[in-house]
């Protein structure tokens, strides 16, 4: 089996900015591309293997149900807890997309994930120095209520930035993918693309590292939310999982089956 993550454009026909991260179990990474999602659909199907899980970086479950809201309920969780998103407004694409890759792929699973999201989680364990006890068999309290209140410019920003802090910030998520702790190999360094189609590409890889934990079993790779209403595939130590069941989320791991 492997892992495909998809950091999708807002637009449907965006070209060339729809990147794809597959990688094996052992974080053997490569990068594709897509114009649209109908060349999206086909390189899955065509790449996907199975077992595979497959990774969209788009609302999938839970738009039908906002009514005159803007946010899902574990959208407006992970708000509270500190992590910023967009609204939850971009109809039934993502839910499109699943039902297509299911038709078209027997034995697959489908999550929705949210790039930012793994990113501050995993910039404030680096932080830390505590990125090694994503590999241990349980997990721990990293982190508190600061985790809230985001300090400026922190974790750095790689796309609403411009100039030397954008490049700053590339250097910085390529370190934090790269760091030993994960095993993510095969990145393109910086400097070897746009700072534009970097950031794309880091995203999806951000999505494979859930994606790798989640497939491992680890308990700080979890599902926040409930499938009827939306859920997102996350990383969250005791606290975070904690604070989001407190806001009425179901959270749960990835237990073993059989």
């Amino acid at each position: 089996m492997n892992i495909i993550s998809v950091d999708l454009p807002w637009g449907k026909n965006t070209k060339g900015r729809t990147a794809i991260a597959i990688t094996d179990l052992r974080g053997n990474l490569r990068i594709e591309r897509a114009n649209n999602d109908n060349e999206l659909l086909e390189l899955i199907r065509k790449k996907a293997e199975p077992g595979s899980i497959i990774l969209l970086d788009i609302p999938i479950e839970g738009c039908n149900k906002l009514n005159d809201k803007h946010f899902r309920p574990v959208d407006s969780a992970l708000q509270h807890c500190g992590i910023s998103l967009l609204p939850s407004s971009n109809g039934e694409r993502g839910k499109g997309l699943k039902e297509e890759l299911e038709r078209r792929n027997k034995r697959i699973a489908v999550y929705e994930i949210y790039p930012y999201a793994i990113y501050k989680f995993l910039a404030c364990l680096k932080e830390k120095s505590a990125l090694g006890l994503l590999n241990r068999l349980t997990t721990e309290r990293v982190l508190n209520e600061e985790f809230e209140k985001s300090k400026k410019g922190w974790p750095p920003r790689y796309k609403r930035a411009a100039g030397e802090e954008r490049q700053q910030a590339i250097r910085f998520l390529y370190s934090l993918l790269t760091d030993p702790a994960i095993r993510l190999s095969g990145l393109d360094r910086p400097g070897s693309l746009s700072l534009a189609r970097l950031g794309d590409e880091y995203d999806a890889c951000l999505g494979a590292i859930v994606g790798l934990y989640w497939v491992k079993r680890s308990k700080y790779a979890c599902l926040a939310g409930k499938p009827e209403e939306g859920e997102i595939l996350l990383l969250a130590d005791q606290w975070l999982q904690t604070e989001l069941e407190k806001k009425e989320i179901q959270v749960r791991n990835n237990e073993k089956r059989g």
